[in-house]
């Protein structure tokens, strides 16, 4: 790690932030649809109440903007400061802040899963596909999206706490899941009591 390395990490992690920070859910239903979608269903921006109140396909275009907010920066730091771990994994950390504490939506944004799988994405790919397809697999069973994401996410987190020989990834990891279980905390609580919210998809839907 030499000065370069040093600064183009403190360059990249506030530029991270900001690009986490893009309110895609807000701005979506605000441009789109003229609504706002905080005053609606959960008040949640993410694409899980996305898709409850303007449909899938909306559901879709926000989830795959969040996930690019969180790809793109650990790529770039990969690119350019890929002997640097600890530096990646801030840059990766910082743009998942951004997606939960959003500067252009006074600091109150989404509960990180999207902009987490992009960072996965980015960091492990084929990790990242099995994650995704854990989610959808559990999605389709429970139709619980809170459930299915935190499981999915925690396994992926396990599994690279156990094998990787980066302990900047190993604790990284830590730190994202666990701030993902605290942006879900109210679903936890719902999920314990056993009134979570279910979507409309999969066998929640067939046995209606």
């Amino acid at each position: 790690m030499n000065l370069l390395t040093i600064l183009l990490t403190l360059i990249l992690i506030p530029l991270a932030y900001f690009v986490g920070s893009i309110p895609t859910g807000v701005w979506y239903s605000e441009i789109i649809q003229k609504k706002d979608i905080r005053t609606m269903g959960s008040g949640n921006s993410g694409s899980t109440n996305i898709g409850r109140n303007f449909g899938i396909k909306a559901a879709v275009l926000v989830a795959l903007v969040d996930v690019v907010k969180g790809l793109l920066p650990t790529l770039i730091a990969l690119k350019l400061i890929a002997n640097f771990d600890w530096g990646v994994i801030l840059v990766s950390i910082a743009s998942i802040l951004g997606h939960a504490y959003s500067y252009f939506d006074h600091f109150r944004g989404g509960k990180i899963v999207a902009t987490s799988i992009g960072v996965l994405l980015a960091l492990n790919f084929p990790l990242a596909l099995i994650q995704v397809i854990l989610l959808f697999a559990l999605l389709y069973i429970t139709s619980v999206m809170s459930f299915s994401a935190l499981l999915s996410y925690g396994a992926a987190s396990i599994y690279i706490i156990l094998s990787s020989d980066s302990i900047a990834f190993k604790i990284g990891f830590l730190a994202i899941f666990t701030f993902m279980c605290y942006r879900h905390k109210d679903n936890l609580i719902r999920l314990s009591q056993g009134n979570e919210r279910q979507l409309k998809w999969g066998l929640h839907k067939l046995n209606k």
